[in-house]
């Protein structure tokens, strides 16, 4: 409203309405949206596309997923997002499976593009990752980013 941006790390006391409000910075960035984003690459792996780590100190819920695909690739491709507590390189589809990235650029969700396995949300222990894979095909001449959108538990 008046070009201030709070920093939850730093306020050490709050007063509301004449009282002192005493929280930790945990506490009061439980519940926030946040986002993440990146280029997506054409590597064709396990977690090739992208790998995202979990970086908060607790679990958070993956609420949504975007693959902004602005160049799709030069052959048949299809792709996988998901959630694991595996590794990096770890193919998950639990929330795209299947997507075909070479019929259109174009934005992908796992909301509108589930496919079979995919789910509205999941959640996400802290420092565990959210994988993007090629499932079937090669994605060379991809261009794109992701996003993930989640709120901290």
């Amino acid at each position: 409203m008046f070009g201030y941006k709070l920093n939850y790390a730093r306020i050490k006391h709050l007063i509301l309405k004449g009282v002192e409000v005493i929280a930790t910075a945990a506490e009061l960035n439980r519940g926030a949206l946040k986002k993440a984003t990146g280029a997506l690459a054409a590597v064709d792996t396990a977690g090739g596309l992208f790998s995202w780590a979990n970086p908060e100190t607790g679990e958070i819920l993956v609420e949504h997923v975007a693959l902004k695909i602005g160049t799709k690739t030069t052959g048949a491709c299809t792709a996988d997002v998901g959630t694991t507590a595996t590794s990096a390189t770890t193919l998950s589809d639990n929330l795209i499976d299947g997507k075909d990235i070479n019929a259109a650029a174009g934005t992908f969700t796992n909301l509108e593009s589930a496919g079979t396995n995919g789910k509205a949300g999941q959640r996400l222990a802290a420092g565990k990752w959210v994988t993007g894979s090629v499932a079937s095909g090669a994605s060379a001449g991809i261009v794109g980013t992701y996003e993930i959108y989640y709120r901290v538990l």
